[in-house]
This record gives C-alpha cells, structure tokens and sequence, in this order.
C-alpha cells in the first residue's frame, strides 16, 4: 500500500523552512517490475509532435495534467490530449524563444533558478529522513497514543420542562410522579423552544450546557426525572436524563492528515535542533553589530 502524504504534510515542512515544500511517504515498497528494454520504453514513450525538428514525447505531454484543475483532471484522456499536446508545443516554441532571447546567461534569472534548487535540496533532505519515520506504524502508534491522552467525553441525550415558576415546575414534577408522560407534558407546558419536540434537547456535553442544567443532569442516572427544579437565567427545569454515551471520537483515518503534520512538524525541528547544536553560528543586529542574548549585556562598543 502506497501513502500519498505530499499535500498533507506541505504546509509543516513550508513553515518550517519559510519556504515552499512537499513531503511524500511510501510506507511499503511495491513489487519491483521487470526493467522495461529500449523498444518497451520507445512504444510506451512515443513522438507526439516534433517543433522544429525537436522530439516531445508522450511523457512530457501526461505531465502536464497535474498543472491543470482539479475539475479539468477529472475529464477523460482522450478528450484532453489534443489539448496538452498544443501546450507542450507552445512550451517549446516559448522555451525556443527564451534561448535566442539570450535568457540562459540572464543573471536575475539564474539566481532564481539557484534559489529554487537550493530549496528543494532542502526539501530532498528532509524527505530522505521522513520517509523513513513517518510511517503507518508510526502514525497509528501516534493515533493510539492520541486516544488515551484524549479520553472521550460522556454526552447526556435529555428532555426538559422550562417554566416560569417553581411552584409550576414543582407541579410538574407531581404530574409526572403521578404517571404523566414526559414528552406530552413538555409539548403542553412547557415555555422553551423544544416544547414542540417533547422537551427534546439531543445530545450535549456538560460544556454546551448553563452550569446549573448540565451540574443537575450529569448526577442523574437514564430515565431518571429530577425531583426538585433546577434553576437558571432561563427560568425552572424540569429534566429527564434519557441515555448516556461516550462522544464519538475520530477515526484513524480522519485524524491521519492532523497526526502526520504534527509528527512531521516535530521531526523537522528535531533535525533542525541537531544541525545547530553542532555548528557554530553567529547572528548579528540590523546594524551588523553583534546579536546578544536575551538579558547579556551588549558587547562592548570599540
């Protein structure tokens, strides 16, 4: 099984390099297939066009679909090809002008081209060492870890009566002491916006709660109804607690993209921390004067 972490991982490793990047992770290798010979390349390679006699290859063309949309590399090959076979020429009558424009020896040029290499050396350096301990075992040990560090909260499915009083909320409490159904009395009493849905407010946390509702309703047992109202800003509850359950947590899967940016973005700074340890470095001010440390007096002026 192969796994894709490119996209998951570019912005950690972007951030920590302040610039751009990409990570990838091949966690088992696949079955090594027979090398191809010259006449299997050519046939799977063919000349789709020449531009003044230079060959562009099959290869050239494909590549160009991973710069197009997303919407547009969903579209069948067979429908995009003329398409990418006229830009692959029009790159190659572009890149033909470049040359005779005498771009190749443009100073401000070359420096970008060493800038982009310099970074993907980079790049290439710290892909090497993640792909070897951004792993699946790796993940899923992370993931495990991440459910017991992170045990699931208890959520409480319950129904309330809101009224204006507590001698009315007292009443209640009678009525459903004596029989009455819950439901039914919360759509003919009470004052609250689920009195339509029988008192029904789903399921909550004590967090989504008034302190004093979710305090009364966590210390009841399921189907319990409170013997005394509970008053909030609101007015006077009636609750029945009717079923208990731990909160779903994410699944491996869903927390996989979370867990591989914060393994990644761990790792870098480790590597990073290592490099520096061992190299001797010197930062200076704005001015090039000496850079000193937070609370060391600075060094003395000449």
């Amino acid at each position: 099984m192969l796994i894709n972490h490119r996209h998951g991982l570019a912005l950690v490793l972007g951030l920590a390099l302040a610039a751009p990047a990409a990570i990838a992770q091949n966690t088992t290798a696949p079955t090594p297939a027979a090398e191809p010979t010259e006449a299997e390349k050519v046939a799977q390679n063919p000349v789709v066009a020449r531009v003044n006699g230079e060959e562009i290859r099959l290869e050239a063309v494909m590549s160009m679909i991973q710069d197009l949309p997303p919407q547009y590399q969903q579209v069948p090959i067979s429908t995009l090809y003329p398409m990418l076979v006229k830009r692959a020429v029009n790159h190659s009558l572009l890149l033909d002008a470049a040359e005779a424009a005498g771009l190749r020896e443009n100073e401000e040029l070359a420096a970008e081209v060493e800038e982009f290499r310099q970074n993907k050396m980079r790049e290439y350096l710290l892909l090497g060492q993640l792909e070897k301990d951004v792993t699946e075992e790796s993940l899923r040990a992370a993931y495990a870890r991440f459910l017991v560090d992170n045990p699931a909260d208890q959520e409480i499915r319950a129904r309330h009566i809101l009224l204006k009083t507590e001698d009315e909320a007292k009443a209640v409490i009678a009525e459903l002491q004596g029989g009455a159904d819950f439901a039914e009395l919360a759509k003919a009493k009470s004052q609250g916006p689920s009195a339509p849905t029988g008192g029904d407010l789903g399921f909550f946390t004590a967090d989504k709660m008034v302190k004093p509702f979710s305090d009364a309703a966590y210390m009841m047992a399921e189907q319990e109804i409170s013997a005394e109202p509970v008053q909030t800003r609101f007015g006077w509850h009636v609750i029945k607690v009717e079923e208990r359950r731990d909160q779903p947590r994410p699944t491996f899967e869903e927390k996989r993209q979370e867990l591989e940016q914060e393994m990644t973005g761990e790792m870098i700074g480790n590597i990073i921390a290592d490099l520096r340890k061992d190299a001797k470095i010197e930062e200076m001010n704005l001015d090039g004067s000496p850079l000193t440390e937070p609370g060391q007096p600075a060094a003395p002026k000449e």
